[in-house]
C-alpha cells in the first residue's frame, strides 16, 4: 500500500495529537491544537499515512517576514514528528520534500524552522541562523533611571494597541515576522503572564511579558521603540531587587551586556580559558532559527520586483553557483546584474565579474546576513573566482543586524 500525505482533518486530529505528544514532552496537543489550527488560517497540519495509519506529521506556517526592510513571504515548519515504530523509513525526508514543493507552489522562496538537531536539517540544506542568548541578570544590575511614570499593566482590552506596537517594530527589524489580528495572535502575550507597557498619549511604545517562577522573573517577550522605553523598563526591573533573584531573558543579540551594569550569570568560571582574568559566563547560548532558500533565483527576482535596496555602493555582475543536492529543482547557476545596490537583471549566461560557489545551507545563511563573507571564506565554505572582489561581496551581503526571530513554532 503506497504512502500518502494529506491535510489533517476530522478523526486524524486525534492521531496527530497522539503522535505529537509522544515526540514533544509536555506539548499536550490534544488540549489545544485542533481548535488552534481551525482558528488560525496561516497554520496547517499534514500527515503521512499508510492507509489509515499515521506514520509522521508536521505543522506548517505562512509568514510575512521583514527581509532588510522588504516584506517577503516565508514558510515555516514545526512539530515534525515520526512514529517510533516507523523511524528510519525516510518519512521525515518525504514530509520535508512535500513541504518544499507545497511552498514552491505558493510562490514562496524562503523557509525556516527551529531545529531539534542541526546536522539533520543541514543535510536538507538549512543554514544556521542567529544564535539565541539566555541571560540571567540580577535585578540590581539593571540601571535605575529614577523614572517609570509611563508604565502600566496592559489588559486584554488593549490587545490591538499591543499588536500595533509589535508590528511597528517588525517593520523596522530584519528577520521578524508580522503578526495578524486573529484572536489567538492577539491574546498570545497574555497566555504567558502579566504585560507591562510603556504608554504615551494613548500609544503603546513598548512592552514586556513576564511570569514568576519561584524567585526568578522570566521575560517572555520584550519590545521597545525608543531608548526612553527600555530605560523605564530597566527602572522597573531594578526596583524588584527585594523580591526577585534573577531576571531571565532570551534574546537573539548580546547587546544588553552594554546596557546593564553586569551581565554575569553567577555560574562558575569558564573551563580552561587561557586568561589571567578568569572570565565569568554571561549567558547560556543556543541555536536559533535555521533558514533555507528553496528557489534562489526566484528569491532575487522577488527582491527585484519589490525594488529592494542592497548597499547602494555596489555595482556588480555576480554569478551564483549554488549546490543543492536535496532539492535541486532550482539549483541552476544564474547571474545578477546589480546597479548601485539594486538588481537590474537576472540572466542565465553572459559575462560576469566574479563567481560565487557555495552550498545552499551556507548561502541561505549568508543571504540572511547571519555571518559575513569573510567568515565563509575563512572557513572554506565559500569560493570566489577573484579575491579582489571579497570586499565588494562583503558590502553587498552586509546587513545592519543579524536576523531576529521572536516566533516560537
Amino acid at each position: 500500500m503506497p504512502k500518502q500525505i494529506r491535510v489533517i482533518e476530522g478523526s486524524d486530529y486525534a492521531k496527530f495529537c497522539t503522535l505529537a505528544n509522544s515526540a514533544f514532552e509536555g506539548l499536550n496537543a490534544d488540549e489545544w491544537l485542533e481548535e488552534h489550527i481551525k482558528e488560525t488560517p496561516k497554520e496547517h497540519l499534514y500527515g503521512l499515512f499508510k492507509g489509515n495509519q499515521l506514520h509522521a506529521g508536521m505543522r506548517t506556517f505562512d509568514f510575512e517576514m521583514n527581509y532588510d526592510s522588504t516584506p517577503v513571504q516565508a514558510g515555516g515548519v514545526g512539530m515534525l514528528a515520526v512514529d517510533m515504530l516507523h523511524k528510519k523509513e525516510k518519512n521525515a525526508y518525504q514530509l520535508m520534500q512535500y513541504f518544499f514543493k507545497l511552498y514552491a507552489e505558493k510562490q514562496v522562496k524562503l523557509v525556516m524552522l527551529h531545529p531539534f538537531k542541526a546536522s539533520f536539517y543541514k543535510k536538507m540544506g538549512f543554514g544556521m541562523g542567529t544564535k539565541t542568548y539566555q541571560f540571567y541578570i540580577q535585578p540590581k544590575e539593571f540601571p535605575d533611571f529614577s523614572k517609570k511614570s509611563h508604565l502600566k499593566e496592559i489588559t486584554s482590552a488593549e490587545k490591538g494597541e499591543l499588536l500595533d506596537c509589535y508590528n511597528r517594530i517588525y517593520a523596522q527589524t530584519h528577520g521578524m515576522t508580522r503578526r495578524f489580528a486573529y484572536d489567538r495572535e492577539l491574546n498570545r502575550p497574555f497566555w504567558f503572564g502579566r504585560v507591562i507597557g510603556y504608554v504615551e498619549e494613548g500609544k503603546v511604545k513598548g512592552y514586556f511579558v513576564y511570569s514568576m517562577q519561584g524567585k526568578d522573573l522570566h521575560i517572555h517577550e520584550l519590545f521597545f521603540e525608543a531608548p526612553e522605553v527600555i530605560k523605564e523598563f530597566s527602572t522597573f526591573l531594578h526596583s524588584q531587587s527585594d523580591q526577585i533573584e534573577r531576571v531571565i531573558l532570551n534574546s537573539n543579540f548580546d547587546e544588553i551586556v552594554h546596557f546593564v551594569n553586569s551581565s554575569e550569570t553567577g555560574e562558575t568560571s569558564m573551563i580552561d580559558f587561557p586568561s589571567a582574568t578568569d572570565p565569568k559566563p554571561i549567558a547560556q547560548l543556543g541555536m536559533g532559527v535555521m533558514y533555507r532558500l528553496i528557489n534562489c533565483r526566484g528569491f532575487f527576482k522577488e527582491l527585484k520586483d519589490k525594488n529592494h535596496q542592497f548597499n547602494p555602493g555596489v555595482t556588480l555582475a555576480i554569478k551564483l553557483t549554488i549546490a543543492d543536492d536535496f532539492y535541486p529543482d532550482h539549483a541552476r547557476p544564474f547571474i545578477l546584474d546589480i546597479q548601485e545596490g539594486k538588481i537590474e537583471n537576472i540572466r542565465e549566461d553572459g559575462l560576469f565579474e566574479v563567481e560565487v560557489k557555495m552550498n545552499i545551507a551556507e548561502f541561505s545563511s549568508l543571504v540572511m546576513g547571519v555571518e559575513s563573507v569573510y567568515t565563509y571564506l575563512r572557513w572554506g565554505l565559500m569560493e570566489i573566482s577573484n579575491e579582489k572582489y571579497k570586499c565588494v561581496l562583503q558590502t553587498l551581503f552586509h546587513k545592519d543586524c543579524k536576523p531576529m526571530n521572536t516566533k516560537a513554532f
